[in-house]
């Protein structure tokens, strides 16, 4: 992969998930060149923005697009980097200070591991982060995450 290939394939999936890139193109490519630099590092694209491990397992959550992007973009406008934003964000004069999201030691989250979390239907829970709630209808296994960071439960 070069940078080309990259800047494309970050290009095209912003336009087939709805979302603009900064239109700052001096910023733009720092950013391309800083995700590139950590492709040939770690041989994936995290994010120049924040701290990497170098172990693809602990740095999931940061893996341009990051898990963290569409939290962001809901509530603030714009990623954390500043890499993707929303139309609205482009238009307001009112750009809000987005705060780092990931936690300082990175969550060990397993999909389906030693241990289930969801046990119960109807189980209530809530992201220490954003504060999204969610309530369980299927049982499924597993643990529920947001904002990168296992959901608690509230209401079991």
């Amino acid at each position: 992969m070069n940078i080309e290939t990259l800047k494309n394939a970050i290009k095209d999936r912003a336009k087939r998930e709805g979302y603009l890139l900064n239109p700052d193109e001096n910023f733009l490519d720092s950013l391309f060149e800083g995700l590139y630099k950590n492709v040939v590092r770690y041989d994936y694209p995290s994010c120049p923005c924040r701290l990497s491990t170098a172990i693809l397992k602990e740095d999931l959550d940061i893996v341009c697009p990051c898990l963290y992007r569409d939290p962001d973009l809901y509530h603030y406008g714009r990623c954390f980097c500043g890499l993707y934003m929303t139309e609205a964000y482009m238009k307001s004069k009112d750009r809000p200070v987005v705060p780092n999201r990931r936690p300082i030691e990175p969550a060990k989250i397993e999909k389906i591991g030693s241990r289930i979390g969801v046990k119960t239907v109807g189980a209530h829970y809530r992201c220490k982060s954003c504060g999204n709630e969610v309530t369980v209808s299927k049982v499924g296994g597993g643990v529920l995450v947001c904002c990168g960071i296992e959901m608690e439960l509230i209401k079991g």
